[in-house]
This record gives C-alpha cells, sequence and structure tokens, in this order.
C-alpha cells in the first residue's frame, strides 16, 4: 500500500521522533554502532520522504485530530504542506543529516552514555524544527518554536562540567524565552482579530488551503501582531537587541554550531516572516522594522567579526551578519531572495563550521587563529574545502554566495524611489566590504605563512573520512549551487523563485544593467579586501587598521559593550531588587507570617498545658463547673 501525502508528511516528524526516543531510552545500553546509524539515519529518513513530497509538488493542509475544542475555539493538529515548507524540511534535513553524519565521527571520544544523549538531542531539535516549519497553526508553531528553544539549550550546554557552557546555554534559553513571549502575545492578537489560529483561516478566509486567496487589509492590530512575532523572530534568529547568547553558543561542540547557525535554528526567524508574508505585507511599518533591524546587525556582526580571535566567534559573528542579509530581504518584499540566501549559507557556512571543526579536531581542539598558521600544506583538504567556504562567504563568482548575496542587494538597489531600500542597500553594500576583509583574516591567518610557535601540534592529521566526506559534500554545494539561480547576472534559471513563487509570491526584481554593475563592483571591492588581509596579516606590508584607531579595536573587542549593558540594566537591578525584597518583603513579611504562625502555636500550646496538673482533683473540679455552666445555659434557654 503506497501512504498517502498526509502519511508522509506525519513520517517527516515521526522518524526523528522514534530516533530521539530509541536513544533516550536505551542508547547507552546499545553498542555504539546502533547510535552510529539511528542517530543520522533517522534523519536521512526524513530527508527522502520530504525528498518524495518534492518530487510529487505535494501540497494540503491535514489534519490529525482536534487538540483543543472549547465552544467556537478549535486548536487541530494540522501540517501545513506547500513549496516554502518543503523548501525548508529539505534544508533542515539535508544539510542536518550531513552535519549529524559528520558528528559522529567528531564525538567520537565521547563515552558511550554521552555519546546517545548528544544524538538523542540531535534528533530532538531536528524534530522541533520540522514541527515549527511544517506546523499549520500558530499553536503548533510555538510549540516547534519553544522545542527548539529548549534542545537548543540541551546542545550549547551539553558539555555541563563546563561552567561557560551551562552559563551560555542559560543565556541563549533567556532570550529565546523572550522571544516566545512576543510569539504567544502575537499569536493572541491574531485569534482576537481573527477567531481562528489555524494558517488557512487567517491567511485564506475560506479559500483552499494551498493558495493564500484574499489578501489581508492594514489593521492596527494587524501591525501589533506583526510587531510581537518581530520580537520571536529577532531573538530566535540573534538579531539586534536580542543577539548576545550566539556568539557565547560556540561553547557548544562543533557539530552544534553546524546545525543551529548554517541550516536550522537561526533561519527560524526569516521563515517566520516569509510564512507570516501576508501579514507583513499589509504591517508597512512592521514590514520596514525587519528591514533596518536586518541591515543594521549585518553591519554590527560584520565589524565585531573583525577582531575575534577565536575562529569559531568569527563564524558566529558572520552568522548572524548573513541573517541580517536574509532579514534585509524579506524585509524589502524580496522573499525568495532571502530564502536563497537561505539555502546558501546552509551550504557555505555549515561547510566552514564543519572544516573548522577538523582544524581544532586536529589541534586537540585549539580555536585561537593566532595559533594556527601553515595549515594548507598539512591539512591540504580541509584548507581547500576552508578556502571554497570563504569565497562563498565573500560572494566571488561562481561559488553559491555570489549570487545569492548580491540578488539581495540588487534587489534593493533596485528600488531607488524607495528611500528605505536605498538605505538598507549601503548598509549590505558596505557589509559585503568588511565581510572580505574579516574572512580573508581568518582565512590567511589560520591556513597560510608559517605554523605559529604557539601551536600545540607540530604535525596535525587529517579529520577521518566520516568527516570529511560532508565537508566534501557541502563543497561541491557551495561551487555548484548558485547555478539553479543565476538572477544576480541578469539571465539564467530561476529555480527558486519559480518554486516559491506559490508560497510567498513573485519575486519583485527582475535585473537590470545598473543592477549587474553594482553586483559586479560589490564583489571585485570585496575581493580585494580578501586578498588585501594577505598583505596586512601574513606579509605585514601594511599596518593593521587597529594601530591607526586603537580604540575601534578596543570598542569592537568589548561588542560594543552590549553585554556591560544589559548587566547594568538588567542583571545587577534585578540583583538589587533580589536583595531589596529579602530585605524588606520576604523576610518580614513572608518569613514573619510563617515563622509568627509557629510561634504563635507554640505560645498557646504553652498556655495550654499549665492547665495539665497531674492531680485529679483539679480535673473533677473542672468536669463539674463545665456541667454547671451547660445546665445554666440550657435551662436558661427553656426559661426564654
Amino acid at each position: 500500500m503506497i501512504p498517502s501525502i498526509s502519511q508522509l508528511t506525519l513520517l517527516i516528524l515521526v522518524f526523528p521522533a522514534a530516533g530521539a526516543l530509541i536513544l533516550a531510552g536505551r542508547g547507552w545500553r546499545l553498542p555504539r554502532i546502533v547510535t552510529r546509524i539511528v542517530g543520522p539515519g533517522v534523519v536521512w529518513a526524513s530527508f527522502i520522504v520530504t525528498l518524495n513530497l518534492f518530487l510529487n509538488k505535494a501540497n494540503g493542509d491535514f489534519t490529525y485530530w482536534t487538540w483543543i475544542q472549547s465552544g467556537s475555539f478549535n486548536v487541530p493538529f494540522n501540517l501545513f504542506v506547500d513549496n516554502l515548507s518543503i523548501f525548508m524540511c529539505l534544508v533542515i534535513t539535508g544539510v542536518g543529516g550531513l552535519i549529524i553524519t559528520y558528528a559522529v565521527g567528531y564525538m567520537a571520544p565521547e563515552n558511550d552514555a554521552s555519546y546517545a544523549r548528544f544524538f538523542t538531542y540531535m534528533d530532538i531539535f531536528v524534530f522541533s524544527m520540522l514541527l515549527l516549519v511544517l506546523a499549520g497553526n500558530f499553536v503548533f508553531l510555538i510549540v516547534g518554536w519553544a522545542l527548539v528553544g529548549l534542545s537548543s539549550y540541551f546542545l550549547i550546554g551539553f558539555w555541563y562540567h563546563k561552567r561557560s557552557a551551562v552559563l551560555a546555554a542559560r543565556k541563549a534559553f533567556v532570550m529565546n524565552v523572550i522571544g516566545d513571549v512576543g510569539m504567544i502575545l502575537g499569536t493572541f492578537v491574531i485569534f482576537v482579530q481573527f477567531h481562528s489560529v489555524t494558517y488557512a483561516s487567517v491567511f485564506c478566509g475560506g479559500c483552499s488551503a494551498n493558495g493564500y486567496g484574499p489578501k489581508l487589509t492594514e489593521s492596527p492590530a494587524l501591525e501589533l501582531a506583526a510587531f510581537l512575532l518581530l520580537v520571536g523572530a529577532i531573538a530566535k534568529s540573534a538579531q539586534l537587541p536580542l543577539h548576545t547568547w550566539l556568539p557565547d553558543a560556540m561553547e557548544g561542540p562543533t557539530p552544534v554550531s553546524a546545525l543551529i547557525h548554517a541550516a536550522t535554528m537561526v533561519t527560524a526567524g526569516v521563515y517566520l516572516v516569509g510564512r507570516m508574508h501576508p501579514i507583513y505585507d499589509v504591517a508597512v511599518y512592521a514590514h520596514g522594522a525587519v528591514a533596518i533591524v536586518g541591515a543594521v546587525t549585518a553591519l554590527f556582526a560584520a565589524t565585531i567579526a573583525i577582531v575575534q580571535t577565536d575562529i569559531k566567534r568569527v563564524l558566529a559573528y558572520s552568522t548572524m551578519s548573513q541573517i541580517g542579509y536574509m532579514f534585509l530581504a524579506v524585509g524589502v518584499g524580496a522573499y525568495s531572495a532571502g530564502f536563497f540566501h537561505l539555502l546558501s549559507h546552509a551550504f557555505f557556512k555549515a561547510l566552514l563550521f564543519m572544516a573548522a571543526g577538523n582544524v581544532i579536531h586536529a589541534m586537540h581542539d585549539e580555536q585561537d587563529m593566532r595559533k594556527y598558521g601553515g595549515l594548507l600544506k598539512q591539512l591540504p583538504r580541509t584548507s581547500w574545502s576552508f578556502l571554497i567556504g570563504s569565497v562563498s562567504l565573500v560572494g566571488v563568482i561562481p561559488f553559491v554566495g555570489f549570487f545569492s548575496k548580491e540578488q539581495i542587494l540588487g534587489a534593493a538597489f533596485s528600488k531607488p524611489d524607495d528611500s528605505l531600500a536605498l538605505a538598507v542597500w549601503v548598509f549590505g553594500f558596505i557589509t559585503a566590504l568588511i565581510t572580505g576583509f574579516y574572512t580573508g583574516r581568518m582565512w590567511w591567518m589560520s591556513f597560510a605563512g608559517k605554523p605559529s610557535p604557539e601551536r600545540p601540534v607540530e604535525h596535525p592529521h587529517e579529520a577521518p573520512p566520516v568527516m570529511l566526506i560532508p565537508v566534501f559534500i557541502l563543497a561541491a554545494l557551495a561551487t555548484i549551487g548558485g547555478f539553479i539561480q543565476t538572477r544576480a547576472l541578469g539571465f539564467g534559471p530561476q529555480l527558486v523563485d519559480d518554486f516559491l513563487k506559490s508560497a510567498v509570491g513573485k519575486q519583485p526584481w527582475e535585473g537590470g544593467a545598473a543592477e549587474v554593475i553594482a553586483t559586479f563592483a560589490t564583489m571585485i571591492l570585496a575581493t580585494l579586501l580578501f586578498l588585501g588581509a594577505y598583505r596586512i596579516y601574513i606579509q605585514h606590508v601594511w599596518k593593521p587598521w587597529s594601530a591607526v584607531v586603537p580604540w575601534a579595536q578596543r570598542l569592537l573587542e568589548r561588542k560594543y559593550y552590549f553585554d556591560e549593558l544589559y548587566d547594568a540594566i538588567f542583571v545587577r537591578t534585578m540583583d538589587w531588587l533580589a536583595r531589596v525584597g529579602l530585605r524588606y518583603v520576604e523576610e518580614p513579611v513572608i518569613d514573619g507570617v510563617v515563622v509568627g504562625t509557629g510561634e504563635l502555636a507554640q505560645t498557646g500550646a504553652h498556655s495550654l498545658s499549665l492547665t495539665q496538673t497531674g492531680y485529679f482533683r483539679n480535673y473533677v473540679l473542672v468536669f463539674v463547673a463545665g456541667a454547671i455552666v451547660v445546665a445554666v445555659l440550657v435551662l436558661a434557654r427553656a426559661g426564654s
């Protein structure tokens, strides 16, 4: 019997959920080979099912049961399948499958219990992301949203014996909960406005589930809902000002960094804006805020990446910057351009993180780039793979990053009459140049020149095949993946645009001569800055910029003092309130009531104990006196 589309859709969720249950229940007792097969195997099974839906052009809104029914309030468990959800599922399970396969080798030194626990968390994470993108209503969107935050807490704090990992996990969880509150309040506003929480009812009215139908109309309620949902998107995607958790999340194992920062968690905010595009298309101010947040974050994070010395932190700030590009795109209405960059970023950023993991693995967990140098000859496969990811991040033709990033900038540049689009293009252009510089600095410092005298390993060795093969696959995808959409050149296929058109509408930019010229100018300047980093950090021909403006170096090293600012405003304030509350509320009032009640009972008991004399005559006297009193009362009542 051939499974129906609704059954196949459910299987996408069932596979990683079943894998997590198996590994959580018996994984530590089973042979390690079982964990190696089940951990990544269930994700690949979901990928095959998703690929089947893609090839069969599946669409539909499938309701499996009613979860809550109270009067007119109805929350079904329904999964919404359209081209956008299939696109996201392919990225999550495809790139996610490569990352989890890579982890089989990377996490090999862990003992059996920790090994099984790690893959349990990874499968839970993948299940949560798939639920988020397949949910057909706002309630289960929030459930998936919260589960992603919870599983990321588990993964970032996986090495719980490290205090820094525990603190990083806690920070990520708190920041994500702030976003969850925005999501919940936004959903409440939508329910009050539409008396429904399903996408079909809110977006389509009574239309079919695989199309958005009638357009929504602008209203203050939709603006409020859009801004509240944006809070959730900002927190999950680590955009300003809820961004401080992302660099600290590097405390987790490298496969966790790759999974969270490349293909899944941080892209959830972009998916949210794209999925809610009927709302954002009419919520003009909230939609503009998306573009502004993305443009500012892109530039902000790129400047901080210039001074980082930890290779994973450079990639973390790069992730924040590239997610800013995606926000910029969806904020100016170029939804398919944003999602194309999401796909592109999944390829080259997962490649960079895993190649960096190979280097860290070879360097005995050393992550300081200043202690590398000269790795090109000793780790040639990893070095060249890292270079492919680097030039793709910079946006060098013909790598995938060129086509996706420049399409975003072209979409903004093609709106000369739109002051917001022009402003965010300027931010994006400057960010592209800075990206070329800090990426060049990272690659040249790590792989070129002479080995650092502080290097912990004199003769590093390449990673095993299980860690190299996923890297090679992603390197190939980063090299040729851009040719599925060459729109940045103004001609060629538009496969991503065409595929997503039914879900997010047509791309509003067709590309002209001016956009193509601007595209190539950006690429050339960014490439020159990539090469210029060699002159500074390897040949030492030019003076480092930090020697000219040392105050800027300090400012960027302190990350614009955001952590210190939050510590002063929130942490210290809450500590002060806690101390005041302890002194004036908890001790005198709350503790006083509890302690006073006990003392009152003790005093009363002591007073009553005085009547316990031990003499029989006293007890008889009390009994007789009581009997007389009762008799008098009875006679008095009878007489009345």
